[in-house]
């Protein structure tokens, strides 16, 4: 019955929506009632066409000047268009009619927090869920995606908790909760919330899918798999589902089955450039250098702008020593993706090799420059004086990687160059912070540093840390 009635109200609405844009083309304005007016002003905001929409609802007030849904939708349109002020006289219009209208307050909270106001939008939320009565779980949920607005990720899940708590099947709080979830690393919660939603929408292949990638960022491939198999088996035109499954195979290194799933896919998605890269990564895996530069080459065929395969290209020309090609690879993915550490790091090793000192610096410090929490990168850049027997300078880049980041394993490496410089007093007070930060990674100083094993002063600077003399 109530099916019924929707469709009913979607025919409606649409021969209004043909009335209305029929009338933008003539000019002339045609009368609406105002439910139609809201739906009118709802498609058009969903099409993206603020514009159009604005006029619906300027329209819809002069017809009906004491209809409250207009009024919101018409506050609404301006939020959107960034017209906070100007919103908030259709708000008190709003306000004065129907105090105890949640979507007043929700409207209003919403306009505060992008306002910057955060006390103004709790006492605004507070009134919507107040008066909100048997909708207050819809209530928390919307509040909760005022937030994401403006990119408090945190406090939107603690408010999409409550509405899943005031009713556990609210498949719109289920389903952002995975998402965000996921958003900030939190997987566990991420797949449980997935799981809920499909317990209620069992054939809801997107939740299926997207449940697939948090099992994979998990390192839970095996799952990842069956969950991608599940969205193919719902919808065996999902063509995409195929590529993930090929990249969990990959993530687990087996790379034969994952190579199957790839060239699979390509037969649906020929001109996939990432999934040619893909290949020439699983082949680059199982040393087929050939195989692997022959799929590097075709993803640039169809895109020359591809920064992954000219990557995997420099990557084969470094394993082959061919050190002047390589550089020319990487250096080609490095320009097209600045932001890439990983690119700038390797650039440094391969110039390193190639016996250009001053070239490999230049990318280490652009690396650090975009990435100064990738530690392998200040690591390697000491390191790489240090060969060259610049020690001092060594110790001076640790330093300052130090300084930008806040890693145990800089100030360990940092302990074994004092050592080697037979600066004791310093590397022990430098041990001593270290292992006050991370005790498990001294392993990393006798690692790099052997001789540390025999210093017994060494030894009793870290007995004394392990009974408790810090």
């Amino acid at each position: 019955m109530n099916e019924e009635r929707d469709s009913f109200r979607e025919e409606d609405i649409s021969e209004a929506l043909r009335r209305f844009k029929s009338s933008l083309v003539s000019g002339r304005k045609r009368y609406f009632d105002v439910s139609e007016f809201e739906g009118i002003v709802e498609f058009l905001m969903e099409e993206g066409d603020l514009q159009s929409s604005e006029i619906a609802a300027k329209q819809g007030i002069q017809i009906h000047p004491n209809a409250v849904p207009l009024h919101l939708k018409y506050a609404q349109i301006l939020l959107s268009k960034g017209k906070y002020q100007q919103a908030q006289k259709y708000l008190d219009f709003a306000e004065r009619v129907e105090t105890g209208n949640p979507d007043v307050h929700l409207l209003r909270g919403s306009a505060s927090l992008i306002m910057g106001k955060e006390d103004e939008a709790k006492a605004a939320f507070k009134k919507a869920i107040k008066v909100a009565g048997g909708e207050a779980d819809d209530v928390m949920y919307h509040i909760g995606s005022a937030f994401i607005q403006i990119g408090e990720m945190s406090e939107a899940i603690s408010y999409y908790k409550k509405a899943l708590k005031l009713n556990p099947k609210h498949e719109l709080a289920l389903y952002d909760l995975a998402f965000f979830c996921d958003q900030i690393g939190d997987y566990k919660s991420s797949i449980k919330y997935y799981n809920r939603f499909i317990d209620n929408d069992p054939y809801n292949y997107t939740a299926w899918f997207n449940l697939g990638i948090v099992f994979n960022k998990a390192d839970k491939h095996d799952k990842a798999i069956e969950a991608y198999e599940y969205t193919l088996a719902i919808n065996e035109n999902f063509h995409m589902a195929l590529f993930n499954i090929g990249n969990a195979l990959a993530n687990a290194t087996r790379f034969e089955e994952a190579i199957e799933k790839y060239l699979e896919y390509l037969e649906f998605e020929p001109d996939n450039d990432d999934a040619h890269c893909y290949l020439g990564e699983c082949y680059l895996n199982l040393d087929n250098l050939v195989k692997a530069e022959h799929y590097y080459q075709k993803a640039l065929r169809i895109n020359n702008d591809n920064d992954t395969a000219y990557f995997g290209i420099g990557l084969i020309m470094w394993i082959e020593k061919k050190f002047d090609r390589s550089i020319e690879y990487i250096g080609k993915a490095a320009r097209l993706d600045k932001q890439n550490s990983e690119y700038w790091l390797t650039l440094g090793k391969v110039n390193n090799d190639a016996g250009h000192l001053d070239d490999a610096v230049k990318a280490f410090k652009e690396g650090v420059r975009v990435d100064s929490e990738n530690t392998e990168i200040w690591l390697t850049w000491a390191e790489t004086l240090k060969k060259h027997d610049q020690i001092s300078d060594a110790i001076r880049i640790i330093k300052k990687g130090i300084k930008n980041n806040d890693d145990s394993m800089l100030k360990y490496r940092l302990v074994a160059l004092l050592l080697q410089c037979k600066k004791r007093k310093e590397a022990y007070e430098w041990l001593r912070t270290a292992m006050k930060q991370d005790f498990e990674n001294i392993n990393y100083l006798f690692d790099i540093y052997p001789r540390a094993l025999k210093s017994k002063q060494l030894k009793k600077v870290v007995d004394d840390f392990r009974r408790g003399d810090k």
